[in-house]
């Protein structure tokens, strides 16, 4: 016979239903739904790369020097480039020689295109609002808050963010890739992939070959003139200032740059003067006009690789200043000049009249005489039974001039 306890706990046991698969289970199709749909949202709006279509703008021209072009997506017909245009996916800018241009990206890059380049808007797959090809010449950039891929006919650059470097294209599309801060992965027509950090450069052959890193200089630290110096002109050939900048690692010569205008400086035109090759850190100036100059410098290793320039500072030359003549001699201070002519009696009157120093103050009997700006006064007083007036100067010092005078009567 069973178990009393046995028995009870079998007359409580709940017979559960066979459980039915989960895509005939509609509360389990909406959890799954909700948790996919979640993902997906994820992944739109945190993950996905915004991919940009045909004609999107997604860029401006920030600086303009020289001569520039733009051609507008899908047209054959070249304008020239201002500083209000628009720039979308599709678009290509040209510079000629002596000529420059700043593109900013809406995602926050910068990238300013030097003379004799082709850069087209949106590289080549098109596959970032923050893309762009260098078919020919040479760019710097600076790269903002979102990864960006930089295209050229050997070689994908991506750049991480923050990151500064310079792409340099020949004729043949071979390739030089320089990062000046941060990091960026390179990944070759053939297939290597190179990973450069700050301060390194990789050279790419027309084939498609990357070659070893290589380490740059870092930016040299200008040391003189001072930023914002006023230099007085010098006639040549006078040495009109000399450029100072410390030393740096890796820098077997430097590269001294100099331009007109803060636009040019920024676009490393190198307008006014470029000079290679200087092994010390000093360079004499002579001859330079009126006007302002700004300059940097730039450390050039043993195989010719350039780093970054140093930052732009300027100077200016000015007029010199005309010397100051030597102060006059004054005269020994002491009272004031007083000159009196005749009192004249009048009917009920006295004039009263004279000259002295303009500063000084006038007072008859010790009443008060105005003094006019040339210094000469003359006044009425009332007459009483005076024989005699004195008067008084008292300079702004307080040492006074005092004359007494008698009353002329008048016939």
């Amino acid at each position: 016979m069973a178990d009393p306890a046995t028995q009870a706990l079998a007359s409580t046991e709940i017979v559960r239903p066979p459980r039915k698969p989960f895509y005939k289970d509609p509360l389990s199709i909406i959890g799954w739904g909700i948790a996919l749909a979640s993902i997906v949202a994820y992944w739109y709006y945190f993950v996905r790369k915004p991919v940009p279509r045909p004609g999107q703008e997604i860029a401006r021209i920030t600086a303009v020097e020289g001569k520039v072009k733009v051609k507008p997506n899908e047209t054959e017909a070249w304008n020239p480039a201002k500083l209000t245009d628009r720039l979308h996916v599709g678009d290509t800018v040209q510079t000629e020689p002596r000529s420059g241009a700043e593109v900013s990206f809406h995602a926050g890059s910068v990238v300013r295109v030097r003379p004799d380049s082709i850069v087209y808007i949106g590289g080549s797959a098109e596959s970032s609002t923050a893309a762009w090809r260098v078919q020919s010449g040479r760019v710097n950039f600076a790269i903002g808050d979102q990864q960006t891929e930089i295209v050229t006919p050997t070689l994908k650059t991506t750049a991480e963010k923050n990151a500064a470097g310079n792409i340099d294209v020949g004729d043949a599309g071979e390739t030089g890739v320089k990062i000046f801060s941060g990091e960026a992965q390179i990944e070759t027509t053939q297939g290597q992939v190179i990973t450069l950090a700050e301060n390194e450069a990789v050279q790419v052959d027309a084939q498609g070959k990357a070659g070893s890193k290589v380490a740059l200089p870092a930016a040299p630290t200008l040391v003189g003139p001072e930023g914002r110096a006023q230099i007085p002109f010098v006639p040549a050939p006078g040495a009109t200032t000399r450029l100072q900048w410390n030393a740096v690692k890796d820098g077997v010569t430097y590269r001294v740059a100099m331009d007109y205008n803060v636009v040019q400086a920024n676009l490393l035109l190198s307008a006014a003067l470029d000079e290679r090759g200087l092994r010390d850190t000093t360079h004499e100036l002579r001859g330079l006009d009126l006007g302002r100059y700004f300059w940097r410098v730039a450390g050039v290793n043993k195989d010719g690789l350039e780093g970054a320039f140093s930052r732009v500072s300027f100077f200016a030359v000015v007029t010199p200043a005309e010397p100051t003549p030597a102060p006059a001699p004054t005269a020994e201070a002491g009272p004031p000049r007083l000159v009196i002519q005749p009192v004249e009696a009048l009917e009920g009157a006295l004039l009263v009249q004279g000259r002295t120093d303009p500063r000084a103050s006038l007072t008859v009997d010790g009443h008060s005489i105005d003094v006019r700006p040339d210094g000469s006064f003359a006044e009425y007083i009332r007459r009483g039974d005076q024989t005699k007036i004195v008067v008084r100067a008292t300079g702004p010092d307080g040492q006074f001039s005092e004359q007494v005078r008698p009353v002329v009567e008048k016939p």
